[in-house]
């Protein structure tokens, strides 16, 4: 499988290799990482711990999440961006989210919006370039997660400045992508970030518009108006219940401006490159590609309903878990030690960076056979129990792991049934991709595919 060159650095970053880690982080990891479950670096003189020994992960982020809060170089990177939005709050203004939004992806919400889903991957499917010119994958997954959230979160009224939302996004995404070098010498916020320059208009455009949309949704349901019931209607209806006192009983505008955003930024990106993945390593694998198609081609798409496809398609969900391991869109989880901890024969100081790095962790020698081969059977059956938990985390852990990972698996398997049975994609691209930490893991050259049209099979 693709993966960055190795490294022999001692030290994660110093000024000498800074500009490795400003292009591409996934290149800096040395082969010490790869092998030891537990090991130490620094970052320009301060200590950071690699973690990927499952029971160190469970005492922090799990039993112990007190001993940890949010590495500052991520909130410096992010908080500009997203706020308050659930992957930057903390605290209890955190806690007041998570308590009120959590209900809205709820098994039967996310249920819910299933055939939502359907239907916008079948309209998009319908309108996608096909040929035997190749055509880059990755952008073309960025337009169709983007389809569905817009269809699930707004009833498709901001279908008509797709084009304006994707590439404003895609925008900030790639402002934001890596650390500004003020931001790793921990300069203070009033010095400005070259690096980011000509992102606050965008921001402020986005933000304009999602808070336009939730002020008219707010004020038809004060209006007793009938409105569609998406994710907009339910984080406005949102009710903190008997927790009023920290912050009032419903969310702020502002509240689900910088969360809706964050859904924006985060959800569809994340699910679109795990998407691209899943058809590039199909593509390499003509055997699993076969299997996956007669798997969606077998499934009858009018009876079955689509919340519960993944229990008839489970080659095509270990395809797509498989490539979250090998490819996990989010590579790194970083948090910074609240106070001195010890475990095991293992000291470490108050401050300590924590770095998680689920691409580190899904491909550690000590964790898994074969570690850097596509095998999705590691997915199914008896074989998906020998997987030690906390081995796999492509949704993060803890408290604070992803709330929509349930809404992203429903989502993919939906988008995989329908992209299989209807396209054939074969990979164009002169060498493999090579995979580029820019917030998301992405190919760096957009996964260039022949894509054709293909009939179903029998069923």
């Amino acid at each position: 499988m693709p993966s960055p060159n190795g490294s022999t650095w001692k030290t994660l970053l110093s000024i000498a290799n800074l500009p490795a880690l400003l292009r591409n982080p996934l290149e800096v990891f040395t082969d010490l990482q790869y092998e030891e479950t537990i090991s130490k670096s620094r970052v320009l003189n301060r200590p950071l711990v690699f973690v990927h020994d499952p029971d160190f992960m469970r005492y922090l982020f799990v039993e112990k999440p007190e001993l940890l809060r949010s590495e500052p170089v991520r909130q410096a990177v992010l908080r500009p961006m997203l706020r308050d939005g659930m992957l930057t709050a903390e605290g209890e203004v955190w806690t007041r989210s998570r308590h009120m939004i959590a209900p809205v992806f709820a098994p039967r919400h996310v249920a819910g919006f299933a055939r939502i889903m359907d239907r916008a991957t079948q309209r998009f499917i319908a309108t996608m370039a096909t040929g035997p010119s190749p055509t880059p994958l990755a952008p073309v997954m960025s337009h169709l997660t983007y389809a569905i959230l817009s269809d699930t979160l707004f009833s498709g009224e901001f279908n008509d400045e797709a084009e304006e939302v994707l590439e404003g996004t895609d925008q900030i995404l790639q402002k934001f992508s890596r650390p500004d070098p003020f931001d790793l010498i921990g300069a203070p916020d009033w010095m400005p970030r070259l690096s980011k320059l000509g992102s606050t208009q965008v921001i402020q455009r986005l933000r304009t518009g999602v808070r336009t949309a939730a002020e008219s949704r707010r004020l038809r349901i004060n209006r007793s108006e009938g409105v569609p019931e998406d994710f907009l209607t339910l984080l406005l209806k949102a009710d903190a219940g008997d927790d009023a006192a920290a912050g009032g009983k419903t969310l702020t505008i502002e509240e689900i401006e910088d969360n809706i955003l964050t859904f924006i930024a985060a959800g569809h990106e994340t699910t679109a490159r795990a998407l691209a993945w899943t058809l590039y390593l199909l593509s390499q694998d003509p055997s699993a590609k076969r299997r996956a198609q007669a798997e969606a081609d077998t499934l009858n798409i009018d009876t079955a309903e689509p919340a519960n496809w993944d229990k008839h398609v489970p080659w095509i969900t270990a395809c797509f878990e498989e490539a979250m391991r090998l490819y996990p869109p989010a590579a790194m989880i970083a948090r910074q030690m609240t106070k001195d901890v010890s475990f095991g024969n293992h000291r470490f100081a108050a401050d300590t960076q924590v770095l998680v790095s689920p691409w580190i962790l899904h491909r550690h020698s000590a964790l898994w056979d074969s570690a850097h081969s596509f095998q999705p059977e590691r997915f199914l059956g008896a074989q998906r129990k020998t997987i030690p938990r906390y081995s796999y985390v492509p949704f993060g852990l803890g408290h604070r792991i992803c709330i929509g990972a349930r809404f992203a698996m429903q989502e993919a398997v939906i988008a995989l049934v329908h992209l299989l049975r209807s396209l054939d994609f074969e990979y164009a691209g002169v060498e493999p991709p090579h995979p580029v930490m820019k917030i998301t893991v992405q190919p760096h050259n957009g996964l260039p595919m022949v894509i054709t049209r293909r009939e179903p099979g029998p069923a």
